[in-house]
């Protein structure tokens, strides 16, 4: 008669040691995919400092406004080792309705790179449009 085996279990009655060699790498795989990720970020980044044109922000940050739109346009130039080059462009822009109540308009200090907003009384509002008297 072959006698049982009487294989290990845990309190949970898992059998013990299964799997322990298994997370064991999947921890080391882990710790090293972390390691390449910040090591990989910390290269683009220094890749991507060298390659911005000097210059190129201040070149490109235009206000202006385009048909009833007012907005600000900001890009930087970057270049790669190979001499490509990449112009990267974000634009802001505000459009309100016909009757509001202010005109807002940005402007741009080239000199002192400042941007500032005015807000006024809109000159096309007529004094009538959409005001309640309340008593």
């Amino acid at each position: 008669m072959a006698r049982k085996r009487n294989y290990r279990r845990d309190r949970l009655g898992r059998f013990a040691g299964a799997g322990t060699k298994v997370s064991a790498s999947a921890k080391g795989a882990r710790r090293a995919a972390k390691t390449a990720t910040k090591t990989g970020a910390r290269k683009v980044a220094t890749s991507a400092k060298n390659s911005y044109v000097q210059g190129s922000f201040s070149r490109n940050l235009v206000v202006s406004q385009g048909g009833e739109y007012k907005g600000v346009k900001v890009g930087a130039e970057f270049t790669t080792p190979k001499g490509r080059g990449v112009l990267v462009k974000g634009i802001v822009g505000y459009h309100g309705k016909p009757d509001r109540r202010l005109d807002i308009t940005p402007s741009l200090d080239v000199e002192q790179k400042k941007l500032s907003v005015k807000a006024r009384p809109n000159p096309n509002r007529r004094t009538s449009a959409g005001t309640k008297i309340r008593r």
